[in-house]
């Protein structure tokens, strides 16, 4: 483990997961527009086991909206499923075309049933792990820590964690990239 590269706040949060059993929920549209803009990407496998040296991971979801065959972003789509399928249980759903003004729109999100997702399993797990930076989320975050009194934790992107999941517990993916990164070249 690479401890000196890790800030102290992080290590503290990190040490406060210590035999907790924990359910991780990964936001692949909020993480997907951050690997672009930031051009590097989470190494789901590496993220795994790090987190898996600290607490009792119970599973991994990945949450990601799938493009239709004939879409040109449907071959990258595909690499990067084979590529975290070892790592994480994919919970997917297929995108939508939908015509706007002579264009066509594509509309996919998954927030609800990240959502769902947690209600659904926060009864067996102590913490609640969603990797994302939207506030969309911070409701939940009232949800889990103030009617069913768990632990809930925000992983993102430094640059693009919302100011509202600042305030709760949180830690920058940024912060242990060297730990945890894959460069975008490599999916």
């Amino acid at each position: 483990m690479m401890w000196e590269t890790i800030d102290p706040k992080t290590q503290k949060l990190l040490e406060s997961l210590k035999s907790k059993k924990v359910g991780i929920f990964c936001d692949d549209s909020n993480l997907y527009h951050a690997y672009i803009k930031y051009g590097w990407r989470i190494d789901f496998g590496k993220f795994r086991k790090f987190l898996e040296e600290h607490c009792d991971v119970r599973f991994m979801y990945y949450y990601l909206v799938i493009p239709a065959n004939n879409d040109a972003s449907s071959s990258g789509t595909k690499v990067f499923l084979e590529k975290i399928k070892p790592h994480v249980q994919v919970k997917k759903k297929e995108l939508k075309y939908m015509p706007v003004g002579g264009q066509v729109a594509k509309k996919g999100n998954m927030d609800v049933e990240i959502v769902l997702d947690v209600v659904r399993n926060i009864n067996y797990l102590d913490v609640v792990i969603i990797v994302s930076g939207d506030s969309d989320f911070y409701e939940l975050k009232n949800y889990a820590v103030y009617e069913k009194g768990k632990k809930i934790i925000f992983i993102g992107y430094e640059e693009n964690m919302a100011w509202e999941l600042r305030q709760c517990w949180h830690m920058y993916i940024n912060r242990i990239r060297d730990i945890v990164g894959r460069d975008m070249r490599r999916y």
